[in-house]
Formats: structure tokens, C-alpha cells, sequence
């Protein structure tokens, strides 16, 4: 994941719509004849409102490890004269000199590693976006920590062209909120949700659609798993579960990779130990309250032992019967 992707000018704004924007439209009315698909994005799911992780949530920790991986390395190789060998206790002159050679020519690397990993440590653990169906209000907790909102009905949702990869052109879904000429972008923000299958990505579309437009009833039992975040930080072994959808519907690929993502959720343990928990403002909290009893909520807590890995297609048959 490029240190681009958590910065806030990841998408252009205060810019006309393009004509591929314009013929790409999700449209809020239009009902996919697609099964929808949750994306194992949630976090919360009820009458008032649905609440989602980020775009970004699922890579979250591989750029931190790598930081982590460069800084310490070059630390360790200038301190080699301390430790090797074993009974070289006193640095002699020319282990001095090495050091003095060697330290300034990691400084600058040092210099820019921190700054990346401050793109993506010491921020926040998740920047989740709310869906409220009753009030039809769209909550976003941005990535510069600015918390944006906009009614579900002026949003215009469209797929756009995210990096290309050796797999393909990738795409993601936005919500862009337009200013008062509708042609205008003010602000942007993305689903949980990206990849060269266009298709696929039309499921996740139709799994939040149809919870604004149609109500809970209609999706919440497509909703296996929610992710324990609301109010804590992740434990490394829920982000190490995590780490495995990147290779979702590739079992052999998730157990060749299983060393890496053992590696990866180090990183991923110290973006979340060092970030701090997003609150909502409290204005918004009462715009969310939940009735006592709810029949169609779904958190964390009906969980089960597992996270569900199984393959997109394999949810969709599960959903279907």
C-alpha cells in the first residue's frame, strides 16, 4: 500500500465530475439484480444505523512493519562493533571511526522512514463511515480527522480508477459530495472495498444500497462476521485474520504466506497499539441511538470462533440458501 493511500489528497476535489465518473454511477434508486455482499466490512449493523470500516482497514500494518523492518536494521549494523563478537565489549578506535562513517549515510533514510510511518501509525485505528437509514444521513470520519456528513440521497457513488497493477486496472467505490452546482467535487470518501473485479465490487455496492433504501431486514443475515473495534483497539490475532482476506479465496496462497502475515501483524499490532480510537461527536451518537431491543442488530458479540475466509462465491451461495 502506497503511503499515498492514508494521506488526504488521495483523491482530487474542489473539480468538475468526468465523463467517466458520470457514466460509471452507482445510483442509490437503481436495484442491482445482484446478491449482496458485506465485504466482512462491518462493524455494527441495526435498525438506526450500519457502520463500516474503512477502504484501507484491510492492509492496515504493511507498511509499519516495513518502516519498522529499515529503521531497525540500519540501527542493528551500526551497533554491530557492540555485539560481534560476543566478548567485544569496548569499541576500539576504528569501530568509532565506522560508526561515524557509517551513522550519517542512515539519516536520511531514517528521516523518511518516520515520515511514513507516520502516515500510517499514530493516527487512528480505523476510520469507519455510518450509514443512518432512519434519518438517511452518511457519516464519514475522514482521513485527516475530520468528521464530514451529507445526506445519502445528495451523494454521488461511482467507481473509480484506483493504481494499476500486474493483475489489472483496480477500482474502488467513492462517494463523492458534491457542492451546489452538482457537478462540483467538495469532498470524497471509499468503501471498504477494491480490486480489478468490477463485478464484485457491484455485490459490496448493493449490500449498503440496499440497507439505506431498503431497510436492515433485507441484508442483515448476509452479515457473518463484525469487527471488534467500536471501542477497543484489534488484538494481534484478529489482525493476523484479517491480514489473511487480502488472499481471500486463495487457501494455498494464504498458508504459503503465513510466515508474512505472522510478520505483517507485528506491524499491524503497533499501527493499532499506537493509534487512538475514533469517537463520534455526541450530536451524532443521539442521531444513532438504538432502540432497546433490536431484532436485526449484529455485533461483534454474536461473532463466531472463527472469521469466516471462505471464497467471495462461497459466501454468495451461503447467503443464497
Amino acid at each position: 500500500m502506497r503511503y499515498i493511500d492514508l494521506s488526504q489528497n488521495i483523491y482530487r476535489v474542489n473539480r468538475k465530475l468526468t465523463d467517466e465518473e458520470r457514466q460509471n454511477q452507482l445510483r442509490q434508486k437503481e436495484r442491482l439484480d445482484l446478491t449482496p455482499f458485506y465485504n466482512v466490512s462491518t462493524v455494527t449493523l441495526n435498525s438506526t444505523y450500519l457502520e463500516t470500516v474503512d477502504r484501507w482497514f484491510i492492509y492496515r500494518g504493511v507498511m509499519t512493519f516495513g518502516c519498522l523492518l529499515f529503521i531497525v536494521f540500519p540501527i542493528l549494523l551500526v551497533l554491530m562493533p557492540f555485539f560481534v563478537p560476543p566478548w567485544h565489549l569496548i569499541p576500539t578506535g576504528s569501530d568509532l571511526r565506522y560508526m561515524k562513517l557509517t551513522f550519517p549515510y542512515f539519516l536520511p533514510l531514517w528521516a523518511f522512514l518516520i515520515w511514513v510511518l507516520f502516515k500510517e501509525s499514530f493516527r487512528w485505528t480505523h476510520f469507519p463511515i455510518r450509514f443512518n437509514y432512519r434519518n438517511r444521513m452518511v457519516y464519514v470520519f475522514c482521513l485527516d480527522g475530520v468528521i464530514r456528513s451529507a445526506r445519502w440521497d445528495d451523494l454521488f457513488f461511482t467507481l473509480g480508477r484506483c493504481e494499476r497493477t500486474a493483475a489489472g486496472q483496480r477500482w474502488d467505490i467513492r462517494g463523492h459530495a458534491l457542492k451546489a452546482d452538482r457537478e462540483t467535487v467538495e469532498w470524497t470518501f471509499a468503501l471498504r472495498a477494491d480490486g480489478v473485479d468490477v463485478q464484485q465490487l457491484r455485490h459490496i455496492w448493493e449490500f449498503v444500497r440496499r440497507y439505506m433504501e431498503e431497510g436492515p431486514s433485507t441484508v442483515y443475515r448476509d452479515v457473518f462476521w463484525c469487527h471488534d473495534i467500536a471501542a477497543k483497539r484489534e488484538t494481534y490475532r484478529a489482525g493476523l485474520d484479517v491480514l489473511y482476506l487480502t488472499f481471500n479465496g486463495l487457501p494455498i496462497s494464504q498458508k504459503v504466506l503465513t510466515p508474512v502475515f505472522w510478520l505483517i501483524a507485528i506491524g499491524r499490532s503497533f499501527v493499532m497499539k499506537t493509534s487512538r480510537i475514533p469517537e463520534w461527536p455526541a450530536e451524532i451518537e443521539a442521531q444513532c441511538a438504538v432502540d432497546g431491543f433490536d431484532p436485526y442488530q449484529r455485533t461483534a458479540v454474536q461473532n463466531p470462533d472463527r472469521i469466516p475466509t471462505e471464497s467471495v462465491g462461497a459466501a454468495w451461495d451461503q447467503v443464497g440458501s
